[in-house]
């Protein structure tokens, strides 16, 4: 789909799972997306690379698949930001960096820039280190190394003591095993580029100190990090995972901050879907502030993704929510939410997003899914995708009920079928980035959650 020279030696460049990377004889580099459909890639990929001259980076861009353009891949981007920032925890606020997200390019992920300077200073204040064998004089008298006899018989005449029966070696070589600091050109040199681009900002002008810290600080990590010889770099799969998580982190921090105010530009290389859902929970939260107004801040984070006064009740967003297997007598076992406990009745399940709420009547949940389909989601991917829904997520209080999920909707960029029957359920909204928010559609939902309730779903019921 793309292809670009780079004028050094390629470092190791970080990409989805998804891709993998297959280093040719003759020097080229080939980046394989996997063939299922489900997994494609856009974006930028951050090539580094290392000369003689110094390191630099490159960047190959690859077009997001039908039906997206890069516009939407912009505001996907966005969302996903921005439920990144709601997602972290309280204690990420307390570093005087962490606060930029809010007031400093809109358009980059400072998110990723927290997650370097973190990575960074941890790997400073705990460096790895590697065994090492060096070679000592000792006096021949002195305990310790063991003695490195063809060495030392080698430079007899420069260590000899006379003696009236035999020449005895005055100092002997020992081989001594030596803790040295680990060292990666690829590190350093990603840890220059990032200092470089951060000098470069020129939103962070009007923070000078908090720039000066945080180029400082990836300086001395490229200083450590350098070697002493020019030695090629080991495979990845035997860095210390401090150090492969930092040049990780760095390298996604270069790519957010080198393309400030680029638009398109700030979008590393990833898998649509994650993107997609991202967007789609985002986009949700949006509507329902505007349906309902601002959520309760204080309640945002971990799943939740906000909790919102409802007249007489009280709803609540969660993002990614882990509904565990049904386990007999754990009292306290299921995904808790406003009184209520979920557990599956097969094996777990992760809906993309769980809308819930408790009024006087009980409390009732619609689960709502992403999927990202090129064309319009089929007749058998929708009865599959629902049904596991409706019909694996119990409550724990009755577990044996089936009716504990008042609807399944899935949000995909074409559309797609509902149920032919109201009992069925569930349906398909259109969902497309360049399309109207459907703040309609969710306005029915909030609706369906205000007017019904699930059977035996009683307010503040919870697991025997």
């Amino acid at each position: 789909m793309a292809d670009v020279e780079i004028p050094g030696h390629l470092l190791e460049v970080d990409l989805p799972a998804s891709v993998q990377i297959h280093r040719l004889a003759d020097g080229r580099t080939q980046l394989i997306e996997t063939n299922d459909p489900l997994y494609e890639c856009c974006g930028i990929v951050l090539l580094p690379w290392i000369s003689r001259d110094g390191p630099g980076v490159s960047t190959l861009s690859v077009p997001p698949p039908a039906p997206f353009d890069p516009a939407d891949l912009e505001q996907m981007w966005h969302a996903r930001n921005e439920v990144t920032i709601l997602r972290r925890p309280p204690t990420s606020g307390s570093a005087a960096w962490s606060q930029l997200e809010r007031h400093l390019g809109p358009r980059i992920h400072w998110a990723a820039l927290e997650a370097a300077v973190h990575a960074a200073s941890a790997l400073l204040a705990d460096w790895p280190t590697a065994d090492s064998p060096e070679v000592r004089w000792v006096p021949f008298d002195r305990p310790g190394g063991r003695i490195l006899l063809s060495k030392t018989e080698r430079t007899g005449k420069a260590h000899a003591l006379a003696h009236p029966a035999r020449r005895a070696p005055a100092t002997t070589a020992r081989r001594h095993i030596v803790a040295q600091p680990r060292k990666l050109h690829a590190l350093m040199a990603v840890s220059s580029l990032l200092a470089r681009e951060l000098e470069a900002v020129g939103a962070l002008a009007a923070v000078p100190e908090i720039r000066a810290r945080m180029v400082g600080l990836f300086r001395r990590l490229a200083v450590n990090s350098k070697p002493g010889f020019p030695v090629a770099d080991p495979p990845p799969s035997v860095w210390p995972a401090t150090m492969a998580g930092t040049y990780s982190s760095c390298l996604r921090a270069l790519s957010e901050v080198r393309n400030i105010g680029a638009g398109t530009a700030n979008a590393p290389l990833s898998e649509l879907w994650e993107l997609y859902e991202a967007w789609v929970a985002y986009s949700i939260r949006t509507a329902l502030t505007e349906l309902i107004g601002p959520p309760q801040q204080h309640t945002v984070g971990g799943t939740c993704l906000g909790r919102w006064a409802d007249g007489d009740g009280i709803l609540e967003l969660h993002y990614q929510a882990i509904i565990p297997p049904y386990r007999a007598g754990r009292r306290e076992h299921g995904f808790s939410v406003l009184g209520q406990r979920y557990i599956a009745a097969v094996g777990e399940l992760r809906p993309d997003l769980l809308l819930v709420r408790r009024g006087p009547d009980g409390t009732t949940a619609i689960v709502i899914d992403a999927k990202k389909r090129q064309a319009r989601v089929s007749t058998d991917d929708f009865a599959v995708s629902t049904s596991k829904y409706l019909w694996g997520i119990r409550r724990a209080s009755n577990p044996d009920v089936v009716a504990a999920i008042l609807q399944c909707v899935l949000m995909a960029p074409l559309g797609g079928p509902a149920a032919p029957l109201p009992s069925g359920r569930a349906n398909v909204l259109t969902a497309h980035p360049a399309a109207p928010r459907p703040d309609e559609a969710i306005g029915r939902l909030l609706q369906s959650l205000q007017t019904n309730s699930v059977p035996g779903a009683q307010a503040g019921s919870s697991a025997p």
